[in-house]
């Protein structure tokens, strides 16, 4: 019995990008766009059979034929633009998975490694499943930086008193990499993280979402540090 067995692995997939066109199917390793590349990725970590490419678009279902992945229909609604709350996706996705546990992972943060995903699960199980310190799992950055808003210093005094940066308190950035949640908990309460989710903290690279043009062409020049390491 596989470790994660209890565990779908769940790549949401839009065709349409307001910003970048088609931004799944960017080149990003050898033969493989961005899409193909995510799903080698997660095949070092889950079985062929427990990861799930949610889309409506047939090109979609032809990649995940290709890769040996399972695909999995969403309807239109769920699909065209923001026509449906963030919320409806997720449960109209999470509602068709054959397992309780769910990780939740999108395409566009192609540098966080199989090691980093693992890692994520053992520790999902551990905190959330078996211990229930916590009741979700969400991948961070731990940011020991120094923030302003409009009314200035946000967690440390800018004059005589100034903090050094490794006793600045501890502020984390969601990198959008990975969700994991129950099922029956997203269903009931219509998102993939509880009020108590434990923090999986990954490296910088990993937390490289692609959101702008910018964004893809930092990954690429990322991605021999991601390959020597």
């Amino acid at each position: 019995m596989n470790e994660f067995d209890d565990i779908s692995v769940v790549i949401p997939v839009r065709e349409g990008s307001s910003r970048i066109k088609s931004k799944i199917y960017l080149p990003f390793h050898e033969e493989m766009n961005l899409l193909e590349w995510k799903i080698s990725q997660l095949k070092k970590v889950q079985k062929s059979n427990r990861i799930f490419l949610s889309s409506n678009a047939e090109n979609v279902k032809q990649t995940a034929l290709k890769m040996g992945v399972e695909f999995l229909p969403r309807n239109d609604y769920l699909s065209t633009g923001h026509d449906a709350t963030f919320s409806e996706v997720i449960t109209g996705v999470v509602k068709d998975i054959p397992t309780e546990h769910f990780a939740w992972v999108t395409v566009v943060v192609p540098l966080m490694k199989p090691s980093e995903y693992k890692d994520g699960f053992r520790s999902y199980i551990r905190e959330v499943v078996q211990a229930k310190r916590h009741d979700s799992l969400v991948s961070v950055n731990l940011l020991k930086e120094y923030f302003w808003n409009d009314e200035g210093p946000m967690n440390y005094q800018a004059d005589r008193n100034h903090t050094i940066s490794q006793d600045l308190p501890n502020i984390y950035r969601v990198t959008n990499g990975l969700y994991m949640r129950s099922k029956t908990d997203t269903l009931k309460e219509g998102y993939f993280l509880g009020s108590n989710p434990f923090r999986h903290i990954v490296g910088k690279i990993s937390g490289v979402d692609i959101d702008e043009m910018e964004d893809y062409h930092m990954s690429i020049a990322l991605k021999e540090f991601y390959e020597e390491n």
